[in-house]
């Protein structure tokens, strides 16, 4: 991880360039996507459609964007081969749950923190559309960060009955039936109303995301937008491998590079070259500096990082 996997002389530029941003930055917002999860080199690989839930290798008329659907949990409870109850979309979602919660966040997690705390920036900011909790794991502040599409470690009603969440904890850890593999016994049920309780992420054809959690996290984010306005401070957007499939992220780092309040430079890592591009219709409407590092982000971190502490010594 000490050399670039390429002989690439504009990834070592752009690692070089990046470097300088981050010194002469006066606050960072850090957005990041699922390939900043496969970073980490886990068991969750690239085909997140088919591989973060390997049951769905059987059933090709089902898929990550179908299973991803808040729909599910409107269905009969039951154990049934026809993939047609609330039950299977339980075996999913506990399938995911104790995948996040086996992995320990990858390194990158400190270099990210270690710079948020360097002593010339001000400000620092987090906002992901990751749903494992690892930033809070790996000891981000939790009034520093957006998860806009929820957590996967709280749970709610799903008629919202109460308005409150429930630490996950024991909720999605099930039996599962091999031959239907659909959850067996007793689904998580609301402690109020008694409906059934679901994770608190943001899915699919969802009317019914509560959304307390996340607009307080929201509320932390417009304070650091309002301080970096007020001191105009100069930002910078380090994006980690965010890709089109769930553009939520994407189209907050590109705005924030765009927007007049402020001056804001953008870093754009990711490991697919189309992903890394940091689009012309961006660019043009802004002349400040837009980095692409076609890398996977926790080496193009590791590299960055090699460099800023090679200048500092300077």
């Amino acid at each position: 991880m000490d050399t670039l996997p390429t002989n690439d002389g504009g990834i070592e530029a752009s690692i070089d360039k990046a470097a300088e941003l981050i010194l002469n930055s006066d606050a960072i917002l850090f957005t990041s996507g699922t390939g900043w999860i496969l970073s980490n080199e886990s068991d969750i690989n690239n085909d997140i459609s088919t591989e973060i839930w390997p049951t769905l290798l059987k059933y090709p008329e089902l898929d990550f964007t179908r299973m991803n659907n808040a729909q599910w949990f409107r269905k009969a409870e039951g154990n049934s081969d026809k993939h047609n109850t609330a039950n299977f979309s339980y075996a999913f979602w506990a399938y995911r749950y104790n995948t996040y919660n086996s992995i320990i966040p990858h390194f990158g997690y400190q270099i990210v923190k270690q710079w948020s705390e360097m002593n010339h920036i001000k400000y620092s900011f987090n906002f992901t559309g990751n749903i494992d909790g690892h930033w809070l794991k790996s000891g981000w502040n939790p009034s520093a960060l957006v998860e806009c599409y929820g957590s996967i470690h709280y749970m709610q009603c799903i008629n919202k009955c109460r308005k409150r969440l429930v630490d996950t904890k024991d909720s999605l850890k099930f039996n599962i039936d091999p031959k239907t593999d659909c959850v067996i016994g007793r689904l998580p049920h609301c402690p109020y109303c008694k409906h059934l309780a679901r994770p608190n992420v943001l899915m699919n054809d969802d009317l019914d995301f509560f959304d307390i959690r996340l607009n307080e996290q929201t509320s932390h984010y417009e304070t650091f937008k309002s301080n970096v306005i007020k001191t105009q401070a100069k930002l910078l957007v380090i994006e980690l491998g965010a890709d089109t499939t769930l553009p939520k992220v994407r189209n907050e780092s590109a705005s924030t590079f765009i927007d007049r309040k402020w001056t804001a430079n953008i870093i754009r890592i990711n490991s697919s070259t189309e992903d890394s591009v940091v689009e012309s219709c961006y660019r043009n409407k802004t002349n400040n500096q837009g980095i692409e590092i076609n890398l996977d982000p926790l080496t193009a971190l590791t590299l960055i990082d090699k460099v800023i502490k090679k200048k500092m010594k300077q």
